[in-house]
């Protein structure tokens, strides 16, 4: 078997290996190799077809080349031994773990946009069906409910304003008042643009931009989520240096520790949705159990990096998770109302 794999292996196309002699077109050293050694700069021609620069480079950024397979096992089965591997100085051998964060995160948002974008009228209105055979379009409910809401308001302020002209001051006079505050408070907090509250007048206006086109506003959501994932990150390496402040490990252990759980996150993600797009009914429940591995990664990242008992890793482990659910339900809330803000 293995005879028949190094045939084919080497019946595969190899990549060609540049090497150029003479002088570094930037600095004028001399120059025997692919890079200049005095300021690093490749010396590659661009003198050639648009085609053939545009394929090196596509080829050069998206290669899964060796780095790659040797950091994406470890990152599965051996939780924090690439933060180790890195301390050590060991990285040479390693995709660096910022660049391959962002590799996954544009997979892992691109495999979510094309799987999970609403494409029929129920899909768009959010239709589902009951046990007992009824749809129930969820988004017509809203509506309903905001438009009803405004109403109960409007109805109070006007019976406020009767009450206050009735009484002529002999009483409190902001009873109704207060009381239609406290309704619109508590239902919606408060009209759009008074207070900086999320209010009817902005729930309307989601409703109004998820009909319009939801497709926009998905790949919105998707922006906004990523861009908020990437201050999550830091904050999460913090709380981890909180955490294990009696360690005495450096802040750069914790931040790539975070780092590496948040690129497992979405290798699980990609992983996912790729079984997702396979539309085999098994495949897709398997895809859905998937997710039961990342606080399984985050639980033995803490335990075999920072090497404290079971027992004081479990009571972090929930106190962490906690924590790390907080931050992203914040940030998935300020994806949805930046929308409503911009």
């Amino acid at each position: 078997m293995k005879e028949i794999i190094k045939k084919y292996i080497q019946k595969l196309p190899k990549r060609k290996v540049f090497h150029f002699e003479g002088f570094c077109a930037n600095c004028e050293h001399p120059v025997n190799g692919s890079f200049c050694s005095n300021c690093g700069q490749s010396v590659k021609d661009f003198h050639r077809p648009f085609f053939s620069v545009l394929s090196e480079s596509l080829g050069d950024a998206l290669s899964l080349d060796n780095k790659f397979l040797h950091t994406i096992v470890p990152l599965f089965v051996r939780p924090g031994y690439l933060t180790k591997e890195f301390m050590k100085g060991k990285r040479a051998r390693y995709t660096p773990p910022f660049r391959l964060y962002l590799f996954l995160t544009f997979f892992a948002f691109l495999l979510l946009s094309h799987n999970h974008m609403p494409e029929t009228q129920a899909e768009k209105n959010f239709t589902f069906t009951t046990g007992e055979g009824k749809d129930v379009d969820v988004l017509s409910y809203f509506e309903d409910m905001v438009d009803e809401n405004k109403n109960q308001i409007d109805s109070l302020e006007s019976d406020s304003l009767t009450n206050s002209e009735l009484k002529k001051g002999l009483f409190n006079l902001n009873i109704s008042q207060d009381t239609a505050q406290t309704a619109q408070s508590i239902t919606f907090g408060g009209k759009g643009g008074k207070n900086n509250k999320f209010g009817n007048s902005d729930i309307k206006r989601v409703i109004d931009m998820w009909k319009l086109n939801p497709t926009l506003m998905m790949d919105n959501v998707y922006k906004k989520l990523s861009q908020t994932l990437l201050i999550i990150l830091p904050v999460f390496a913090l709380f981890l240096a909180l955490f294990y402040i009696r360690r005495k490990h450096y802040l750069l252990e914790h931040l790539l520790i975070s780092l590496n759980f948040h690129s497992f996150i979405f290798v699980i993600v990609i992983v996912s949705e790729l079984l997702i797009m396979t539309k085999l009914g098994f495949l897709q429940s398997f895809a859905f159990y998937l997710y039961l591995l990342i606080p399984v990664q985050l639980f033995l990242a803490l335990k075999f990096y920072y090497r404290q008992s079971w027992i004081k890793t479990i009571v972090k482990f929930f106190m962490l998770s906690f924590i790390y659910n907080i931050l992203l339900i914040s940030g998935i809330l300020y994806s949805l109302i930046s929308l409503v803000v911009e």
